[in-house]
């Protein structure tokens, strides 16, 4: 396939507290509550906990009272890396926006947003990936070369987890319990099967992965996407996979215990994909020769280092704490992180690809050309001019005009239509006045 689209739905940890100003005891707020706070803002603007931004992304609060970015589709990995960190500082923007609305209503309230998979509980939650793949290809031919790639992946790029004194390299090597599935919740499986492709179904269809874990590492990041790009190639191009495994999900369990063999697994891969590497010639680059430190690496080194100098022991509650914390998103009211990943990154210890001005960028409009730029201009204009309508990754509809629009190529960079219709939600008279939600900036 010449030309692919990615995107990454995130669900990022929620919990807040709160308490009337001058009070010095806390009240932790339950999920429900904290949720109903936190999209307060957004459902004070347009009536909805659900709403696609102006940069073609959407944010909402899906299934568990967990908050979600869906970034807006991207053309290219390093794309796609910067829209997730877009993603990042729009929800921790949201949660700004909800604390000072706690304040006009009288509550001090704190919340703590965590870019992780699993909870203290064991209840986990995802970082799912979207892949555009030709429908012609072999179906059978995606699932031989992925899922021995998938299950081993987390040797490169899990975030890690220490829990109760035991050591993954992966958050989500012991939820998962299938290898292929249409369902995302009772089988969690490897790559979900569900035929969504938001595009020409007769061309297209997408690959759900649901089974990696949330990066905050970017150099990990881009090197978890661009593997996998690497293998949908290989894939297409008609070569036998190079491996086979009998049992993936007891290897997924083993391997994030001992990542020895899924490191071996993984350099084979990394040999071949130099042989069609065009225009990622640094990622295969990196991926044959390990120079990328995985985020799970960074973390138990931490972790350790920490242990020994208080001397606890590997079941210390503190080291999971700790664990929590390397997750966190945010900064305190003196502007440091409040998140050791974060932490690390701003003392250089953690490399940092994005630059901050296009991330910024990336909040208001889609990071690169394509489907993703036209919507958000629809959804600009219908803002700007008070339009009601209705956005869906494909299409548009202003009902007071009416109008509709379909957007079946996600590659479309330029459209006529797209232009008349803004030019029509500009000039023509409108029924009424909406709002709209919009983090600050």
């Amino acid at each position: 396939m010449g030309r692919r689209v990615y995107g990454l739905e995130t669900e990022y940890g929620l919990s807040a507290r709160t308490r009337p100003p001058g009070a010095s005891d806390w009240k932790r707020l339950t999920s429900d509550e904290a949720a109903r706070a936190l999209f307060a803002p957004m459902v004070n603007a347009c009536a909805t906990t659900g709403a696609f931004l102006s940069n073609g992304g959407r944010l909402y609060l899906d299934v568990g009272n967990h908050p979600e970015y869906a970034t807006p589709e991207c053309t290219s990995i390093d794309d796609l890396v910067v829209a997730e960190r877009a993603g990042d500082e729009l929800m921790v923007a949201l949660a700004a926006q909800a604390t000072d609305l706690e304040a006009q209503a009288g509550r001090d309230t704190e919340f703590r947003l965590f870019k992780n998979n699993v909870d203290s509980y064991g209840n986990t939650y995802g970082s799912h990936e979207n892949y555009l793949v030709d429908r012609a290809t072999d179906p059978d031919a995606l699932t031989a070369w992925l899922v021995p790639f998938l299950v081993s992946r987390q040797a490169i790029a899990g975030a890690g987890r220490w829990h109760r004194g035991r050591f993954t390299v992966s958050q989500r090597c012991d939820a998962l319990a299938d290898v292929v599935s249409n369902q995302t919740t009772r089988s969690r499986p490897l790559i979900n099967t569900r035929d969504e492709p938001h595009a020409d179904p007769s061309r297209y269809r997408r690959l759900h992965v649901i089974s990696g874990d949330s990066s905050l590492d970017e150099s990990s990041a881009w090197l978890k996407y661009a593997s996998t790009e690497l293998v949908l190639r290989l894939a297409e191009s008609g070569r036998p996979a190079p491996v086979s495994i009998d049992d993936p999900v007891l290897a997924l369990r083993r391997w994030g215990r001992d990542p020895r063999e899924a490191s071996e697994i993984q350099a084979r891969y990394a040999e071949l994909s130099g042989e069609i590497a065009e225009g990622l010639e640094d990622a295969s680059a990196a991926w044959r020769d390990a120079s990328v430190v995985p985020e799970w690496a960074h973390k138990r080194r931490l972790i350790e280092a920490h242990r020994e100098r208080h001397s606890l022991s590997d079941a210390d509650p503190r080291l999971d704490a700790l664990d929590l914390r390397w997750h966190a998103l945010g900064t305190d009211p003196q502007g440091r992180p409040l998140g050791l990943a974060r932490l690390l990154e701003a003392r250089g210890e953690l490399a940092r690809l994005t630059d901050p001005v296009a991330v910024a960028a990336a909040r208001e409009v889609a990071p690169g050309p394509g489907r993703a730029r036209l919507r958000g201009c629809l959804i600009a204009a219908a803002k700007q001019h008070g339009r009601e309508n209705t956005v869906d990754w494909a299409s548009f509809v202003v009902h007071d005009l009416p109008a509709s629009l379909r957007l079946d190529d996600p590659f479309v960079e330029s459209d006529a239509e797209v232009d008349a219709l803004v030019e029509r939600m500009r000039a023509e008279p409108r029924r009424r006045t909406v709002g709209g939600f919009r983090p600050p900036q």
